[in-house]
């Protein structure tokens, strides 16, 4: 169920975060979704890669309006950086959780964790700035909708 991230994933992603930060299993609960939606703890894997994704784009400099010369060093660079190589690890470490974990909040409260412990190491947000960035982002996925 890999894929873009819809606006009401973002929400949910969103939701589940800022409920790990305040360590709210009931909240969480109420975010496992139905049949028809993704298991939380892929969810937030996919959340954090998407994200984290971004973070790396924005900290190499990489623009939608650059030209295609500029993009390719640019992510020559980015594939060739220790950090971004460990996130690329780091993601693809949560998607295997994620699958093994299938519906286990408890691993889906872990995966958000360490979701926010790599926005952390970028960021250097404590739990308070988390919350006003997770805030920040579910206001740009609804006003997106």
């Amino acid at each position: 169920m890999d894929g873009e991230l819809t606006n009401d994933d973002h929400l949910r992603a969103l939701a589940a975060l800022e409920a790990v930060v305040q360590n709210d299993d009931g909240a969480l609960k109420a975010l496992v979704g139905g049949a028809r939606e993704r298991p939380l703890a892929a969810l937030l894997a996919a959340y954090g890669q998407h994200t984290l994704h971004r973070v790396l784009l924005a900290a190499f400099g990489i623009e939608a309006t650059m030209t295609h010369d500029e993009t390719g060093q640019r992510v020559a660079e980015l594939n060739g950086d220790p950090m971004a190589r460990i996130v690329f690890l780091l993601t693809d470490s949560l998607h295997h959780q994620a699958i093994l974990a299938g519906d286990d909040l408890v691993t889906a409260k872990r995966i958000g964790g360490s979701v926010l412990l790599a926005i952390h190491a970028f960021t250097d947000a404590d739990n308070q700035d988390a919350l006003a960035l997770l805030r920040a982002l579910r206001n740009e996925a609804l006003q997106a909708d």
